[in-house]
């Protein structure tokens, strides 16, 4: 049997509850506290996917996004969110957000990670019995900044081609 690695099991802890928390967060809609986990450097993005023959890979663009933002845009999407011109999200969603498959690919003590996830959305609106599912991949980078681990980059490649969703006013 394989010996088990202490420091890295603490190391896969530690960003499992990261993602948990920003899952907490996001759910809550406490869109402030989750910005303040973004590393003003953020690319946040989900290509758009397509349909390939065979087992072609990767099966996303990488030139077109359902959505492509930074610092600043993602600064816009929450102030807007906030106010009574985010009529998409008036009443806000009830979302809940799975968090699985956590895999530490790449670490740097105190200086970089890159982290793989999977991501379940349920979402559901006013007395809708219509619900989203919204299920995919997320490949996130991290630097450490100020003595805490902020989200520089991240990248949800979404597993449907054509997402059943009346809008994408949430944060993956």
């Amino acid at each position: 049997m394989k010996e088990v690695n202490t420091d890295k099991l603490l190391v896969k802890y530690q960003f499992e509850e990261w993602l948990y928390n920003e899952a907490k967060l996001l759910d809550e809609i406490d869109f402030d506290s989750w910005y303040e986990l973004l590393h003003p450097s953020i690319a946040y993005q989900m290509p758009v996917r397509v349909n390939k023959e065979g087992i072609e890979r990767p099966d996303y663009t990488t030139d077109m996004f359902a959505f492509e933002d930074d610092y600043e845009t993602l600064k816009m999407r929450v102030d807007r969110l906030k106010s009574n011109y985010a009529w998409a999200e008036i009443p806000p969603s009830r979302t809940r957000r799975f968090v699985s498959n956590v895999r530490v690919i790449g670490y740097e003590e105190k200086k970089h990670a890159s982290v793989q996830s999977y991501l379940l959305i349920y979402r559901n609106r006013l007395n809708d019995v219509h619900h989203d599912l919204i299920s995919g991949e997320r490949s996130d980078e991290f630097l450490y900044d100020n003595g805490r681990w902020k989200l520089a980059k991240r990248t949800f490649i979404v597993d449907q081609t054509t997402i059943d969703t009346r809008n994408l006013a949430i944060f993956v």
